[in-house]
């Protein structure tokens, strides 16, 4: 596996990949840097598995931490996977978030990923996602190899 990737200002590098927690499908963690950065920026998720199985959590789970927020991070970081996803079979992911998560929102739009719906997050799922997570905006990303 490659274990750093690039897009622009954002370099991925893999720091866990994780396929030991019962229930959960397996998952790579990447930490994002920029600029040659020492300290990660943040951290991006990618979970193997099928499109039923992602419905809520989406394939696809990114976070920056706050003081570099409104760069385009999270974006880039998503645009410098997909080649990879693409190499490992997939046409396209599944991502969600919030519907009140507007950064995420424009994050994720900015991708041209199609929207589907809004999704009460069902019962026997709520162990995985925080208190005040009741829906997922759910979306339809179609990658691209370039």
């Amino acid at each position: 596996i490659m274990e750093t990737l690039h897009y622009q200002d954002v370099t991925l590098k893999l720091n866990e990949y994780i396929d030991y927690i019962k229930g959960w499908s397996p998952y790579y963690i990447f930490d994002i840097y920029i600029d040659d950065s020492k300290d990660s920026i943040g951290h991006i998720t990618f979970r193997l598995g099928s499109d039923d199985e992602h419905e809520f959590d989406g394939h696809i789970g990114y976070s920056i931490d706050e003081s570099y927020r409104g760069h385009y991070y999270a974006y880039q970081s998503c645009l410098a996977l997909e080649h990879w996803i693409c190499d490992l079979g997939y046409e396209h992911v599944i991502i969600t978030c919030s519907p009140d998560n507007i950064a995420s929102k424009k994050t994720i739009e900015k991708l041209n990923a199609a929207y589907i719906e809004t999704k009460l997050i069902p019962s026997y799922l709520k162990k995985d996602f925080t208190e005040t997570e009741t829906h997922k905006s759910i979306y339809h990303w179609q990658l691209h190899k370039t």
